[in-house]
This record gives structure tokens, sequence and C-alpha cells, in this order.
């Protein structure tokens, strides 16, 4: 049974909710790939809204450039509500990667609501020769021009967790850049790069599977389903964390009103007691904020990774 099977069911739980907006239908813009991480969460959560408005919301791929053109044409879009973004934590940082962006980070979007944390993952196919963390960066010492890592675009998540494990681990890997999640998973599946790192509901089904191993997730603690894989942190890189969170923003100029609706009615869809758990059973932890936490997480996030990336020499390599 496919992941984002699994999670359609999650979201086809019935529920009352609050129906909002006129009768024209409503997009959610999808910045990357079919079938990662963000966009399974975008089609899950796309089918519980539509029942809440009794009209259509359809989700578009619209994939490149790290998430920025998806996002440069929300940013362009009516803040009538009917056009909507979902980011992941990359969106924050790409302004600190990009020498130019399409648009303002901090002002051209209405921030609207975070829905999930989500913990990354690092991965090797499955005949891959190493077989814990240490002797990936030994390996790669040792032959510096041998290994190179798969990663969904310049200053996402992924590859800043990427970025921060060879700072932090002086490994030396090459970062190698795919439009999405599930095209750098299934490069690693195809044993195209050496490792990948990857988010852990996007890997899941690869790992159960048995065709690619996970060597450790980024996060501070383990992950209850992958419970026998250690946090990097405790494969030898102490301190080490990383996630990945997703939201939804709209673009700039949306009724305050409008946008307190739609957060209320995403939060009524993510926080069912059924659709938390087996969310947590896919990986993901459910957090909804108020709009102004999701624009604070954003800032926050800004100011985390600025001297860090500042550090890595990254802007302007895109």
């Amino acid at each position: 049974m496919s992941y984002r099977f699994i999670l359609s069911a999650i979201f086809a739980i019935t529920l009352p909710l609050t129906a909002v907006g006129q009768n024209a239908p409503t997009r959610i813009i999808v910045p990357f790939t079919a079938g990662g991480a963000t966009d399974t969460l975008a089609r899950g959560l796309a089918s519980r809204l539509s029942e809440a408005w009794d009209r259509p919301v359809v989700v578009e791929n619209k994939p490149g450039a790290a998430g920025t053109i998806g996002s440069r044409q929300v940013a362009l879009s009516s803040p009538d509500g009917n056009t909507l973004l979902i980011v992941a934590s990359g969106h924050a940082t790409n302004e600190l990667v990009h020498e130019k962006l399409p648009y303002k980070t901090l002002d051209d979007f209405t921030p609207i609501a975070q829905i999930v944390d989500v913990p990354n993952v690092l991965l090797v196919p499955k005949n891959s020769p190493y077989q814990n963390v240490m002797q990936l960066i030994a390996a790669s010492k040792e032959a510096p021009d041998l290994l190179s890592y798969g990663t969904s675009g310049i200053g996402t998540s992924v590859h800043l967790a990427g970025e921060l494990f060879k700072a932090m681990s002086g490994a030396k890997m090459e970062p190698v850049f795919f439009k999405g999640d599930s095209e750098s998973l299934s490069n690693v599946v195809g044993e195209h790069v050496p490792v990948s790192v990857n988010t852990v509901p996007g890997a899941k089904g690869q790992i159960d599977a048995g065709k690619v191993r996970a060597l450790a997730v980024t996060s501070q603690q383990r992950v209850p389903i992958l419970e026998d894989t250690p946090t990097i942190s405790e494969a030898g890189v102490p301190g080490y964390e990383v996630s990945t969170w997703f939201g939804i923003l709209g673009p700039k100029g949306m009724d305050p009103d409008e946008v307190k609706r739609i957060n209320a009615d995403i939060r009524t869809a993510m926080t069912n007691t059924e659709v938390v758990k087996q969310l947590s059973d896919r990986g993901m932890i459910v957090k909804i904020g108020s709009p102004s936490d999701f624009d604070q997480l954003i800032r926050n996030e800004i100011d985390k990774w600025r001297p860090i990336i500042g550090s890595m020499d990254m802007r302007g390599k895109n």
C-alpha cells in the first residue's frame, strides 16, 4: 500500500468543518515534484478542505529551483484565498542561499499555519558497504572525491541537513541536486548516488521494502517508526539536529478574517485524534499554531541559519 494512499485514507475521516470562501476552486501549489512528502501532505489536506468548503481544492505541482518557481507563482496571485502554497523549511532559507529571489520571503506572503514537523534520514543503497555513520565519514575522508549525496535543491532542509553533517563531522561529500524528495530517493534506490538525505515519511516505504538502508535520523530524538535507527548525534556527531517543517502560506494582502478561518479549518483537519496518530505512525508530528506563530517561526529560522549558511559559503551557488 502506497504512502500517498495511506495519507489519503487518514484525511478521509469525516469531521464537521467551517465552510469558507466562494464557490471557485482553491489551488494548493506544491513547489516540488509529485510523490514526495510535501506533495503527499498537500493532497491529503486538499481532500479534507474540499469537504469542508464544499468546492474543489486541487493540488498543482510547480517544481524547480529549490521551490522558488512555485512560490513565485503564489506570490503573484490574487489574495482572495483561492491560491495557497505549501512550503517546507527551505522556504525560509532560500533568501540566504540564492543571490536573487523572484519574491521577498517575509513581505510577499501571508503566513496561515504551520502544519507538521518531519525528521530527515540519512540513506544509503541496500548494497552499500557503509553500515553506520562513522564508516561513511571515514570513507569520505580517505577518498574525498569518492562520495556525493542526493538532496532536493539548494537551501532545502535536506540540503542544509547534509551540509551541517559535513561541517560537524568533517565528511567530504558533494551534493547532487534533484527537483524533489522523491527524485533524490529514486536515485539512491537505483544506486546512482551513494548517499541521500530524505524526509522520513517520503523514505519509509523504501526502507521497509529493503531497497535502501537508514544509517541515522537527523532529529534530536529517535523516530518511533524507525526506533532501531540512531540519531546522527548518537551515531558519532554530538549535538547534530535538523528537522523539516511544513506550512501553508497565501499571497500577501489576504483578509485577516479569511486567514483566521482557513487556519481554523486546517487545525480541525489536522488535529483529529486519529489523524494525529496515523500521521505520527508515518513519521509526521502535527504542530498547528496561529498565523502569527508561523510568521515568527519563519523569521526565527532565517536568524538561526544565517550564520551557518554564511560560514558554509553557500550563497549564490545555485
